[in-house]
């Protein structure tokens, strides 16, 4: 379910709603720029949702290994699973780990009665 593209509106992608992730949850999906697909996630942290393309700033690969996971054990912060770089979860920034001061492409969310939105240029294009 977290791979797939959800809907569009006219100037974003339905990604989910707001009540389907608890604290410390994440879901995967993708979203298209022009012809092109690409994986993000929604992450819930302390009741708030964030959205990043799934790509460590690092060297440009998937943060997780194993699918949708995401969060430290603890918790506290979002990791790259290949060099264990470490992501505040409000910010994308790299707080630990070979990318230190570099960020996440934060993606811009909107809640609209539930639904939560993402909004980027080319959001849903064909």
């Amino acid at each position: 379910m977290g791979k797939r593209r959800v809907g569009k509106t006219p100037s974003g992608q339905v990604i989910g709603r707001a009540d389907e992730l608890a604290h410390g949850q994440t879901k995967k999906f993708k979203l298209r720029r022009g012809k092109r697909d690409f994986e993000a996630m929604l992450v819930n942290y302390q009741g708030r949702h964030f959205a990043y393309v799934n790509r460590c700033p690092h060297v440009g690969i998937n943060l997780d290994w194993v699918d949708n996971q995401f969060f430290t054990v603890d918790g506290r912060y979002l990791m790259c699973a290949n060099h264990g770089a470490v992501f505040e979860p409000p910010t994308g920034e790299c707080v630990w780990g070979p990318c230190l001061g570099a960020s996440l492409q934060s993606l811009p969310l909107e809640i609209v009665d539930q639904s939560i939105i993402v909004r980027f240029a080319g959001a849903g294009e064909e």
